[in-house]
């Protein structure tokens, strides 16, 4: 543990690419490029074609069967965020409003599925986009607060009282292995995935919104429900757990990791993540505790570049997963808040840690400088339309969409708020 203290202001000069303009012209553009003049966006940037030809740009998701809809007009909102705390770092030709509109074209054409939750990611959905801009609102957008607590409602509409968790996916296929989780017998499967740490904010803000504490109340049950189930004694993590009926466990495996017993990165990242937000929501300890477990093992487990494997136990050389870094690095500056009055030195490491994974991240991943020159475009050498490249969505042998190395949404999502919250704990400093 360092003995010097590190500023937040000092960390983050540290990491100048951190708040670069360019990012900004990357949102921006590829919100105008994809934006749907004539009716609401059916579709949302997602990923880049992996390992495919320039230009790199974005495949655009359906938003009737993505998970992933509300990280880019979260991005978007985020943006306006850092307009407010950094001025300097968006682009000068860009207005509050201009951005918040996009924000709102793209978040628009999935505010109907705010009722009706066909997985557990509202919260990813509905709280990093509609959420954002009731925060950034001042929380007088009424849609957006109705919008939010509708979402909550359906998330609680996916929780078994005697599972104790909410159901997180009605099916699940892995080619060349028995179909065992169909839709047709959900009354013999009950799965639930670490990734679902990531929605139960969205519950304990709906708490805040209402008063209602039987969302929050849902959230902890499902956090000490994980703990034991999820996240193995080592301080790694289960991708998958499938529940029999009565809550024990049936069985404990991946999806999207190399193997049932290995470390899939993203999910370790979401545990830390996710138990990190539940240790701000509820005071608990032993939600910091069980993060710290998970965010150590995870920094243990990093190889010589310091950007996490997309899985750690995969063989190596083997593709890089940015999106994990970015996660846990967001994850260790919540450890940061959650440590500095009673644990400083502790805290100072992990903020520290944080950005060191963020510089390594940037160091490897980030793609080539977007520029405008007489209101045209350049999204840099061989035409990068995300911040990032060298994430993975999926490695596993047995899914049906195997994807790698390539660039992510939800890795610029979390680098962006990383930066954000950056300034935040700077200009807090400042003003002490």
């Amino acid at each position: 543990m360092p003995t010097a203290l590190t500023t937040p202001a000092a960390l983050l000069a540290s990491v100048p690419d951190l708040l670069d303009i360019s990012d900004s012209i990357k949102i921006v553009a590829v919100a105008e490029k994809y934006d749907n003049p004539s009716g609401p966006n059916s579709r949302v940037p997602e990923y880049t074609v992996p390992q495919g030809p320039p230009p790199h740009a974005y495949h655009c998701s359906k938003v009737e069967t993505s998970w992933t809809q509300g990280f880019f007009p979260g991005l978007l909102w985020l943006l306006v965020e850092r307009r407010r705390l950094a001025r300097d770092s968006v682009y000068w030709g860009y207005t509050e409003a201009q951005i918040a509109r996009l924000a709102h074209r793209f978040q628009d054409g999935f505010r109907h599925m705010a009722t009706d939750a066909f997985n557990h990611d509202q919260g990813f959905r509905f709280q990093l986009s509609y959420g954002k801009g009731l925060e950034l609102g001042g929380g007088k957008d009424a849609d957006a607060r109705t919008a939010v607590i509708e979402a909550a409602d359906s998330l609680v509409a996916r929780y078994d009282d005697k599972v104790g968790c909410i159901r997180s996916w009605d099916s699940m296929r892995k080619v060349g292995e028995d179909d065992v989780w169909r839709l047709d017998n959900m009354h013999e499967h009950y799965l639930v995935i670490i990734d679902n740490m990531m929605n139960l904010d969205l519950l304990y803000l709906a708490t805040e919104l209402t008063g209602d504490q039987h969302y929050a109340e849902i959230a902890t049950r499902q956090a000490d429900k994980s703990l034991p189930t999820h996240v193995r004694p080592d301080g790694t993590t289960y991708h998958v757990v499938d529940f029999n009926a009565d809550g024990t466990v049936k069985k404990s495996m991946t999806h999207q990791g190399y193997d049932d017993e290995s470390t899939w990165s993203r999910g370790q990242a979401w545990a830390a993540y996710g138990y990190a937000q539940c240790a701000l929501r509820t005071g608990r300890k032993d939600f910091v505790a069980v993060t710290r477990r998970v965010v150590d093992k995870f920094i243990a487990l990093l190889g010589p570049s310091g950007v996490p494997e997309w899985d750690f136990d995969a063989p190596k050389p083997c593709a890089y997963d940015a999106s994990a870094g970015t996660i846990t690095a967001r994850a260790m500056q919540m450890l940061y808040t959650l440590l500095r009055d009673d644990e400083p030195e502790a805290a100072q490491y992990y903020l520290a840690r944080g950005f060191r994974l963020i510089a390594d991240v940037l160091r490897e991943c980030k793609t080539p400088k977007a520029s405008i020159t007489d209101g045209v475009v350049d999204f840099g050498e061989d035409g990068w339309e995300t911040i990032l490249q060298h994430s993975t969505i999926n490695g596993n042998r047995h899914s049906p969409r195997k994807i790698m190395d390539h660039g992510l949404v939800y890795a610029d999502f979390y680098l962006v708020q990383f930066g954000n919250e950056a300034l935040k704990m700077a200009l807090e400093e400042g003003g002490k």
